[in-house]
């Protein structure tokens, strides 16, 4: 269990500390010479049950709240201190305010300096202390009267931090790595050692992580977790961590990085929050107030964007974005507190709802039944709430990012809720059954209409229907629902053009026999296929006239056009395709050149280039330099139904 203590300047929270512990956190010159803690110190203590217990001792002048609040970022518990002369203070206030913000539900208090003051006055700040606690609703609080130097009240103190200990809930490490970074040094013969809370997974000696604020790698040379040696670092520890990488150094680590798993690294710098502002502020929270932002140990600064209303009043809490100055790292449930603009005094704080906010549209009515339903502590109700509200589907790859969910992980979940998932090689979709159905729907009207307004064609596109959706639909999902369709026999495929079962349309028997006389010639058993110009003078007919016959089989979903004066059957672009495949399967790496296909195909050159572009433009290859690689499987981009020959 981490412990950190909190309270105003000179109220003993580094001398009580020293009692607790037997070590004097001030490690600074400047803090010997002034008696006066600037920066953070750190402590540990083993119980005697091996339970480790560790404390980190924070400044309480008001000029080093920043250094204040970089260390009481995920820790456990919090250690609320009140000098019995002095009773309750200005950072007293402050402090205890931000263990509130920061969602640090457990706390102690001690009121020190006891022999400094008679009975009397110690009931005093008693009384002092318990309305605070009291207009915070932690009535159950315990009070510990305390004398560090003579060690008077200490036992009774740690019996009740020993017992916190024990009551401690375990740390959840399924997620990716994640320490907050805050201590970065050089030691002789070690390297360099980051130190900081680890607020998710855990990390393993040799293990490959990364620096947030620019991405550089850095493999884990060493740990120790609460001063001691260890194999791992794991959430809910105070670790300090050996790294070594290229191009690494002290001046490279800033307090604020994190150090984290690879998968994490998504940077931002707009983040939908759920926010509170102070009962004590004197006025309301408005729209695009400059503020400073404190998330883990970093800070920097922060625009508040108001979604609704303008403002958000004191007391009161309110959806909000908060548009960074610089490029941040958070996840779903990160907690953080807000300054004013002068730094002088914490004015709100909250939690992270969506890390990846949208630049536009962050106030439209949609955007915020979206927050909302994200607006969950576990990520199987935020998904199940999403998935019931959205009708294009929940991007799975951003949402398991922002829950710092493993690929495990989000699979049970989606499994757990029986959601449609819709996979490709770039991002996976889930959708709730209702509003699968709700898309299959809304894809068999738009086809509906469309035979409505062109009712001589032989069906619309997938870019026809994709356009009439509205929501748009992403091109993966709208694939994977016209092909549910097509299973079902709801929706009918002549080529690349999709048509309701009923939809019929008339070709003349001279087309149908022109069709059928120009496939032998432009789906040859070897080389190439015909230009249109020389498919004409072999068939006696005028070029015009087979251009429109042949433009008329595209509309149908007999011919491909794959360029200007190129036409090729469908079925035979498919077969095309296949070989495509199976090229790119010979090849180690998946690339293959134009020469290998004009061997696998036998076909020229001229034609072959025409037609790898034809299928870049597809989206079926995509070219490197002088090489190429699928980018999507063949059965997903040429399905041929020859039903209507």
């Amino acid at each position: 269990m981490i412990v950190a203590t909190a309270g105003h300047v000179d109220h003993g929270k580094t001398e009580l500390v020293k009692a607790l512990t037997g070590t004097d956190t001030d490690r600074l010159p400047e803090e010997k010479a002034r008696g006066l803690s600037i920066d953070l110190g750190f402590a540990y203590q083993t119980l005697p049950d091996q339970t480790p217990l560790g404390f980190v001792d924070v400044p309480g002048h008001e000029k080093f709240i920043r250094n204040m609040l970089a260390g009481v970022g995920g820790i456990d518990l919090g250690l609320l201190v009140v000098a019995a002369d002095d009773g309750v203070m200005p950072q007293t206030r402050e402090h205890f305010a931000i263990l509130d913000l920061l969602g640090i539900d457990r706390c102690v208090v001690a009121i020190t300096k006891i022999d400094r003051v008679d009975d009397d006055r110690i009931l005093e700040v008693q009384q002092q202390v318990e309305a605070l606690l009291a207009a915070a609703g932690r009535e159950d609080t315990p009070v510990y009267p305390v004398c560090a130097p003579e060690k008077t009240g200490l036992d009774a103190l740690k019996t009740a931090l020993h017992q916190q200990a024990h009551r401690a809930n375990g740390h959840d490490t399924d997620g990716y790595f994640r320490m907050a970074i805050d201590r970065v040094f050089t030691l002789k013969g070690v390297g360099l050692v980051v130190t900081g809370m680890v607020f998710d997974g855990a990390a393993a000696i040799d293990d490959n992580l990364l620096l947030s604020a620019d991405g550089l790698p850095v493999r884990v040379r060493g740990i120790r977790a609460h001063n001691e040696a260890s194999d791992r670092a794991r959430a809910g520890e105070r670790c300090a961590i050996n790294i070594a990488g290229r191009g690494v150094s002290e001046d490279s680590v800033r307090r604020g990085d994190w150090l984290m798993h690879t998968n994490l690294h998504v940077p931002t710098r707009r983040i939908d929050v759920d926010l509170r502002v102070l009962d004590a502020e004197a006025k309301a929270l408005k729209h695009w107030t400059p503020t400073h932002l404190h998330i883990g140990a970093d800070h920097l600064a922060a625009r508040v964007a108001v979604l609704s209303g303008g403002s958000i009043a004191a007391g009161d809490r309110g959806l909000a974005q908060l548009v960074l100055a610089r490029d941040a790292c958070v996840v779903h449930g990160d907690r953080f507190v807000l300054r004013d603009q002068s730094a002088q005094r914490t004015i709100a704080g909250g939690h992270v709802i969506d890390p990846f906010s949208p630049r536009r549209g962050r106030a439209r009515p949609t955007r915020i039944a979206a927050m909302q339903a994200m607006n969950r502590r576990d990520p199987r109700d935020a998904l199940e709430a999403l998935t019931e509200l959205s009708e294009t589907g929940v991007p799975l790859t951003a949402f398991a990012t922002s829950f710092n969910l493993p690929p495990a992980r989000i699979d049970a979940i989606v499994e757990s809720l029986s959601l449609q998932r819709v996979d490709s090689q770039s991002d996976e979709w889930a959708f709730g059954a209702a509003r699968w159905q709700g898309l299959l729907e809304r894809v068999e009207r738009a086809v509906e209409d469309y035979h409505v307004t062109r009712p001589g064609l032989a069906g619309a596109s997938l870019k026809d229907i994709q356009l009439a959706l509205k929501p748009h639909v992403e091109t993966p999902v709208l694939e994977a629902a016209i092909e549910a369709l097509t299973n079902e026999d709801r929706l009918g495929r002549r080529g690349a053009r999709f048509h309701s079962p009923a939809h019929e349309i008339r070709i003349s028997e001279h087309d149908r026999q022109l069709w059928t006389r120009a496939s032998v010639l432009l789906a040859p058993q070897s080389g190439s296929p015909m230009s249109l110009h020389q498919a004409a003078e072999a068939l006696q007919v005028e070029r015009k006239v087979l251009e429109t016959s042949l433009k008329a089989a595209v509309q149908f979903g007999e011919m491909t056009s794959i360029a200007k004066n190129r036409y090729a059957p469908a079925s035979y672009v498919a077969k095309l395709g296949s070989a495509a495949e199976t090229l790119a399967a010979k090849n180690a790496d998946g690339y293959f050149t134009v020469a290998e296909y004009c061997e696998q195909t036998r076909t020229g050159r001229n034609f072959t280039i025409d037609l790898l572009e034809y299928f870049d433009r597809l989206g079926f290859t995509e070219r490197s330099g002088n090489n190429r690689r699928l980018r999507r499987p063949a059965a997903t981009v040429f399905a041929v139904d020859n039903a209507g020959s």
